[in-house]
């Protein structure tokens, strides 16, 4: 099955949506009755998918209706191509040249049969405008002139959907129909040709499977909001009630906090409305700007990428001393250890000893495109690789929660405390989740990326959960600010190779076997954090994961009483939809339940803002422009809905952090504050979710008995 990427991915590109009352003028259609001849067989534009010579599209009367369709017909062995994903790709001139604009969609009806699940990656579409007709860049790319939409396979969990789209019975398989809306991704210039990829899924046998597009436009989208007044926020952050004055722990709530460093001013929205801060990219592993001595001595043959010679660590103390001296009111999450994105160049090199794949295979051992891994690669033993990650997790830990001057710490600075560490952060596949879990409903292993700097830890062992790089990053995390019973157990298992091992003793980390000088009252609760959490089948990842892992812990020599994974953290960006929030619950609901089990402590939403798409009431809108009134009104309906839910799941999560103080966030999102720093409707929607979801009951329609999802 294909379908669009879930909505609330910070990936976002799409949205599909059943019921629309946008109305959309066609500016151009694909005549399929009179003009498929003008459908060419031509190269895709991804340069790692495999063309298939006997791949092939076809022209079908339309077996569910009136008209016809395109037959694509897939055939991909990942066995014997020497690639784990394959596809093809096809044309067709677009005559006259369309212009487009912010508001072009490109439409169609996608049929699909139960047996294409799990076995479709995307399609990607793509055109080439002003004379890009033929020409290719840089990796076979159509250069500056190119432009594309990715569908993904995603979303598979919704069986009620899936009915409800039901077309009929056609070779021996139930077929269902989507109606998908994309828009194009650029604002303006001209299409002279539309290309259609299919992309299989990684892995996938493929033997003549088939999937149908049919009713295909081009279309610019007519709102009819011009007429809306623009809403009007009367009142500064100063004179509304604190968002803190309700939500924190003392109310039996959450702390509620936002991004940002530095000192925090008494006339700050920071200072008034919130108590937990984390800075959005200063304490990731960015921050290890030049690999270690001893790693560049173990390999003299490879030449690692940085920039010249000088420390080994920029850590960004001024911005959190500021914010420890500026009360003790205030509290720091630190985001974070283990990263996809924002690490250094030399981490990028690192490889696993023993793996020889570059690319996924059929065992799902190792990954590498699309997560900056970059080469001259250098093969790093698996000790060497946890060495070095062991060594990064205890001097960023132990830099801010010691004074100890082996980690560039002293009495004169002090401790600086974190409430909370990411430890590992984005670590599920972008796409594999969906056809694993739809197979195999207990996996997890086999869906992460396995970057390649980390993977180097665990190597051949991916099935031995003590040696799984996620393991091991969490067990580092516990040792480097550890409580009493784990400085006790390291001491005891000291000399036991078996369970401390010598790459922990290598670089002067205790003192004679102890560790207790390093012991905290309360160590930081450590944090597992990925976006797209709302979608069933990602969250069931990260479930499976924490679940395992966590038990597995319990019996480890070093067990310390804590879970090894304290925190699922979920990445909030959001968007307004009538689904987000029920999806939001049912996610809830799964890790409140490994909490009830004593296999998790808490969760956390991290990163809350808001989209307004084109399918919101009130039309598409961006941050920081000026909403009108029912932009505004949505999207406060959409954070009291969110709240409502924060409010119904209060004992089970530890904080939430809007991702911006005022203005805009993310990806042109909105948050509680306006760019005048006054109180939007989001402000409202958070302080009194029932008051304003009754008081803006017009939007009910659209959020289609959300509020009664949420509070049955």
């Amino acid at each position: 099955m294909i379908q669009k990427e879930s909505v609330n991915s910070i990936n976002f590109q799409n949205i599909t949506v059943s019921g629309s009352d946008l109305k959309h003028n066609t500016i151009f259609k694909f005549d399929l009755e009179n003009n498929f001849s003008a459908w060419k067989s031509w190269r895709t534009n991804d340069g790692r998918v495999l063309p298939n010579v006997n791949s092939s599209f076809s022209q079908i009367i339309n077996p569910f209706g009136s008209g016809s369709l395109i037959l694509l017909t897939s055939f991909f062995d990942p066995a014997f191509a020497g690639k784990s994903f394959g596809g093809f790709g096809m044309r067709i001139p677009i005559n006259p040249p369309v212009t487009i604009s912010s508001h072009t969609f490109i439409e169609f009806d996608l049929y699909y049969p139960v047996s294409a699940v799990g076995k479709y990656m995307r399609f990607e579409i793509w055109s080439t405008s002003s004379g890009g007709e033929g020409k290719q860049g840089v990796n076979g790319f159509a250069g500056s002139s190119r432009t594309q939409i990715y569908i993904r396979a995603s979303d598979l969990d919704s069986i009620e959907i899936i009915r409800s789209d039901r077309a009929g019975f056609y070779n021996g398989d139930t077929w269902y129909k989507r109606s998908v809306y994309a828009a194009v991704p650029v604002t303006s210039g001209s299409w002279e040709y539309m290309n259609i990829d299919l992309h299989t899924e990684i892995g996938a046998k493929l033997n003549g499977d088939q999937i149908m597009i049919g009713n295909i436009l081009l279309t610019q989208i007519k709102t009819g909001e011009s007429d809306i007044p623009d809403a009007v926020n009367i009142k500064s952050f100063m004179d509304v009630n604190p968002i803190k004055g309700k939500y924190n722990p003392d109310n039996g709530y959450f702390l509620i906090g936002t991004s940002g460093t530095g000192t925090i001013a008494p006339d700050s929205i920071r200072a008034r409305h919130y108590e937990i801060f984390v800075d959005k990219d200063n304490l990731t592993p960015d921050c290890h700007i030049r690999p270690p001595i001893w790693l560049r001595n173990e390999y003299p043959d490879f030449k690692f990428k940085f920039d010249g010679e000088g420390p080994e660590w920029n850590m960004p103390d001024d911005a959190y001393i500021s914010i420890r001296d500026s009360g003790a009111k205030y509290k720091l999450h630190g985001h974070c250890l283990a990263w996809t994105n924002q690490s250094p160049p030399w981490m990028w090199q690192i490889i696993p000893e023993n793996v020889t794949s570059m690319q996924w295979k059929s065992d799902c051992l190792f990954y590498t495109g699309g997560n900056n891994a970059t080469g001259p690669y250098i093969k790093v033993s698996r000790d060497a690789a946890r060495r070095l990650l062991f060594n990064h997790v205890l001097y960023v830990m132990r830099h801010f929660m010691t004074t100890d001057a082996r980690y560039d710490s002293s009495e004169k600075r002090g401790i600086i405390p974190f409430h909370s560490f990411s430890v590992v952060s984005e670590e599920i596949h972008e796409s594999r989740y969906d056809s694993i879990i739809n197979a195999k409903p207990n996996e997890w292993k086999s869906a992460m990326k396995n970057l390649s700097w980390l993977m180097a830890m665990t190597d051949l062992d991916i099935n031995d959960m003590e040696n799984h790089y996620i393991y091991l990053l969490f067990k580092f995390a516990h040792i480097a600010v550890p409580n009493s019973q784990m400085a006790a157990k390291y001491k005891t298992h000291f000399n036991d190779p078996g369970i401390i091992p010598e790459y922990m003793k290598t670089d002067n980390h205790d003192d004679n076997g102890s560790i207790d000088a390093f012991i905290t009252e309360k160590p930081p609760i450590l944090v597992y954090s990925d976006y797209s959490i709302l979608v069933l089948f990602r969250a069931k990842v990260a479930y499976n994961m924490i679940k395992e892992l966590n038990a597995k812990w319990k019996n480890d020599p070093l067990y310390d009483g804590r879970n090894l994974i304290e925190c699922m953290g979920i990445q909030g960006h959001e968007i307004v939809t009538p689904v987000t929030a029920s999806q939001n619950r049912r996610s809830a609901a799964m890790f409140a339940s490994l909490i009830d089990e004593g296999l998790l402590d808490c969760i956390s939403y991290s990163s809350v803002d808001m989209r307004q798409p084109y399918i919101a009431p009130g039309g598409e809108a961006h941050a920081p422009a000026v909403l009108n009134q029912k932009q505004a009104d949505s999207i406060g309906y959409q954070y009291a809905l969110l709240f409502k839910l924060f409010e119904k799941y209060k004992k089970y999560i530890d904080h939430v952090i809007i991702w911006s103080q005022y203005g805009a966030s993310l990806m042109d999102s909105y948050v509680p504050f306006d760019q005048e720093k006054m109180a939007s409707q989001a402000y409202y929607g958070i302080m009194e979710p029932d008051k304003f979801i009754i008081e803006h009951s017009y939007l009910n329609g659209f959020f289609n008995g959300e509020y009664e999802k949420i509070t049955e």
